[in-house]
């Protein structure tokens, strides 16, 4: 095997690179750029439109963002009724990730209310957020998984056109 610094560098990292390393047991692994960059929240691009499951006998359709996902950014496509979002997978294998949901409301809004998240969900100050439940409104929410029980919040919603001079 040569020695490290004998090997040429390479200025240009491309997704099919080879990196040698070890995985958790300790054995001699090839890896891709790619799918390290796939580990996780690195690297995570796009957003993933997450499709509601609406509970007949609750009558809530729920939104999950699933921790273990590769990815980390998720668009909600809100329905005129009650809507929930849940997040799966939270532990310590996801302490770390973090992410943007983007919120799209209907246009009809009559009927459109947003239950409560999960306990393990933090908010600032620790208060329940105030959807915007105006008609084909765009709201934010990011979040980070700070420790293996708990996720933090911060939702941002009323956006306008910025004003021009």
């Amino acid at each position: 095997m040569p020695r490290i610094k004998t090997i040429q560098l390479d200025s240009v990292v491309e997704a099919n690179d080879k990196l040698l390393g070890s995985d958790i047991s300790g054995a001699t692994r090839n890896y891709n750029v790619i799918d390290i960059s796939r580990f996780g929240s690195i690297g995570a691009a796009g957003f993933l439109t997450t499709t509601g499951v609406l509970n007949s006998g609750t009558n809530i359709t729920t939104f999950t963002v699933d921790l273990s996902s590769h990815n980390s950014n998720y668009n909600i496509l809100a329905v005129n009724g009650a809507n929930s979002i849940a997040f799966s997978s939270l532990g310590s294998l996801t302490q770390g990730k973090n992410g943007t949901i983007t919120i799209t409301n209907p246009s009809a809004v009559d009927a459109l209310t947003w239950g409560a998240l999960a306990s393990t969900v933090y908010t600032p100050g620790g208060g329940s957020i105030n959807f915007d439940a105006t008609a084909n409104a765009l709201a934010v929410l990011n979040y980070f998984v700070a420790e293996p029980n708990k996720i933090l919040v911060n939702y941002v919603g009323g956006f306008g056109s910025y004003p021009q001079p």
